[in-house]
């Protein structure tokens, strides 16, 4: 399917998509912590650099839900590289901890 440069490629350009999904979703959310109610919001015309919160909102759920995809493509390409980083933790852990009697 993907010859190992483009999947280079294809997680390179995935990284970096999930560290600007990440800082919209850390500044949506830091707008949102600090917005007000909603009614005194709406009734304010309360702002987060000229979002209001309504759309501070949308944009917050509708980054969720695309770094959630992103999240799930990360994990599918990276699976192999995962799976051998818990056998090999789960082989150090019982060369090193297990099957030692007390006695």
């Amino acid at each position: 399917m993907f010859n190992r440069r483009n999947l280079i490629y294809l997680r390179s350009i995935l990284s970096t998509f999930l560290i600007i999904v990440s800082s919209i979703l850390g500044f949506t959310g830091i707008g949102l912590y600090f917005s007000p109610s909603g009614r005194i919001a709406r009734e304010t015309g309360w702002s987060f650099f000229g979002l209001s919160k309504f759309k501070l909102e949308n944009l917050h759920t509708k980054m969720g839900f695309i770094f959630l995809a992103l999240l799930v493509l990360h994990l599918v390409l990276n699976f192999t590289m995962y799976k051998q980083e818990i056998l090999g933790s789960y082989k150090f852990f019982l060369k090193n901890y297990g099957n030692k009697s007390k006695s």
